[in-house]
């Protein structure tokens, strides 16, 4: 469905049924078409969304539960040779779509891995234009800011803004935290999950402690 069409359809929804308009959007507006998709190949996990412009380069890239990346991120750089003759990728790869001129058969390209896959854990935020680079890991319930630029792992909850990105701090103390890495609430069942106050970090522990271990998916 084109855009016009899906903006106009949402526009006589609006005057029928809240209801019905959220589903309408829900279903066909861009980034939910995306988030779909990247869903059916694996990539995103449940409850996660990725923003409007963002590009994920190696389709190995795993993205946990409940993670919220906003618009424009670049997940995944690739990488150009530095040691070799040329930084060209026409060394080592076809990109007879983007470029005219030199095209060197298979037979006579360069070994090299211009991509590896990034995994982002479970409950990560990820500011609007951050950049992380190739096959980094990004822990559960880490925040990435706004415009960072990260070239190393970021542990477990904690924040790192900057260029290049730097931990500040973390969300929670070091007891929490292992905490909250042991119960994975975001392994529960919904109705487990809706029944907790988010805002009560602590009487959330109480309850999933007192859980069985979820298994994991």
């Amino acid at each position: 469905m084109n855009k016009f069409k899906t903006n106009l359809l949402a526009f006589l929804l609006y005057f029928y049924s809240k209801k019905k308009r959220k589903a309408f959007r829900a279903k066909h507006y861009r980034n939910a078409e995306y988030d779909r998709e990247l869903r059916k190949r694996g990539i995103l996990g449940r409850d996660s969304f990725v923003g409007f412009g963002t590009i994920i380069t190696d389709k190995r890239t795993r993205i946990g539960k409940f993670c919220s990346i906003a618009s424009n991120v670049m997940i995944g750089t690739t990488t150009h040779p530095t040691q070799f003759l040329s930084s060209s990728s026409v060394f080592y790869k076809d990109i007879s779509n983007v470029t005219e001129g030199l095209a060197l058969p298979r037979s006579k390209w360069v070994k090299y891995t211009f991509s590896q896959p990034v995994t982002i854990g479970n409950d990560v935020w990820i500011g609007r234009s951050a950049i992380v680079m190739d096959g980094l890991t990004i822990g559960d319930g880490a925040i990435v800011g706004a415009g960072a630029v990260v070239t190393h792992d970021v542990p477990p909850y904690a924040i790192a803004v900057g260029v290049p990105a730097r931990v500040i701090k973390y969300r929670f103390d070091e007891n929490t935290i292992q905490r909250l890495l042991k119960v994975r609430w975001w392994d529960q069942p919904d109705e487990v999950i809706a029944s907790l106050k988010a805002d009560d970090v602590e009487g959330c522990l109480k309850i999933l402690e007192a859980l069985p271990e979820p298994p994991v998916k």
